[in-house]
């Protein structure tokens, strides 16, 4: 049998092993993936190619439902309120896994203890971006404006909380000035404001910024990672820039309610992977600007307590707080 045949056959099993019980021998008809923000951003973009492969492997249809807000508490609270049957299942990502906890008073769910991590899926290195008008055309200018202006400068974020806002507030300090923050529903709404001369500036994913700054809508000036990006080779590191350990990335992996079966984690562990071992969906995401994130589960919770370690204290450091 060839291997994605049985892979396949090994995932239904599973899948429908989960659902246990007499009445219930039958895989779900169909998965639903609840995304915490909003369509065309980041995590989107990535949950959609990685879904689509997914699902051709499970022989089940996944459902992308996104529910942008509340920096993705409200997806989060919507996964916790549907039943642990394996057919629902939650994105992940930096704020409403990790940062969150750093930032708001009270959560109405404990990420640590309610969720358990099924699979990683990509990953993206932020984008430092101005608008075209702003009279900044490299990060030197930029650095220089932010101290004549020291606080005026409006940061765009996907939300109080993202990591397009604790790493916009972690840079800014590095570079000796103060931002005014004002957030979005998401990467998509806030990079249009950015396009449309709302907002000054945004530490924003790839995948929802490439685009239109290889159009010129908006002006990159440096990427927050260790190496330049192929698609936007001409824009050098943070550290090219002299800022070394400026590097950031937005994530995204599948969750699960922490009592959803063992088997069905597994069945979708074992699809997520296979989909990130086939090279045209290896190619559609770098395209995006995004990086796949195989591993086990085992790999994917060590992967988010150490993002935890990293930006917690991080958080709390800057005084960073939900808007």
């Amino acid at each position: 049998m060839p291997r994605r045949s049985f892979v396949r056959s090994v995932a239904a099993l599973a899948l429908a092993a989960c659902c246990g019980g007499a009445l219930a021998q039958a895989k779900p008809s169909s998965i639903r993936y609840v995304v915490p923000y909003p369509a065309g951003g980041a995590a989107d973009q990535i949950t959609r190619l990685v879904a689509h492969d997914a699902a051709a492997i499970l022989g089940v249809p996944i459902v992308i439902e996104n529910k942008g807000g509340a920096a993705g508490m409200i997806a989060a609270e919507t996964v916790l309120q549907a039943e642990p049957d394996g057919a629902t299942f939650f994105v992940g990502s930096n704020a409403p896994i990790v940062i969150n906890q750093a930032i708001y008073k009270k959560m109405s769910y404990d990420p640590a203890k309610d969720f358990i991590p099924v699979a990683g899926m990509g990953k993206a290195p932020l984008l430092l971006v101005t608008r075209k008008d702003l009279g900044a055309a490299d990060l030197p200018a930029l650095v220089a404006l932010g101290k004549r202006e020291d606080g005026k400068l409006t940061m765009g974020s996907a939300s109080s909380g993202n990591i397009t806002h604790l790493a916009g507030e972690h840079a800014a300090s590095q570079m000796g000035f103060k931002v005014t923050h004002v957030p979005f529903k998401g990467s998509a709404p806030a990079i249009t404001s950015l396009m449309g001369g709302n907002i000054d500036i945004m530490f924003d994913a790839l995948p929802s910024c490439m685009a239109q700054a290889q159009a010129g809508r908006i002006v990159p000036l440096a990427i927050l990672d260790d190496q330049r990006f192929p698609q936007l080779a001409d824009v050098p590191t943070a550290r090219e820039l002299g800022f070394p350990g400026l590097e950031a990335a937005a994530w995204f992996g599948v969750m699960a309610r922490a009592s959803t079966p063992q088997p069905a984690i597994e069945a979708m562990n074992q699809a997520i992977n296979q989909a990130l071992q086939q090279p045209a969906l290896v190619e559609k995401l770098r395209r995006i600007g995004a990086q796949p994130m195989p591993g086990s589960q085992q790999e994917f919770a060590g992967f988010i307590d150490a993002e935890r370690k990293q930006w917690m204290p991080l958080a709390k450091s800057l005084g960073v707080q939900a808007d």
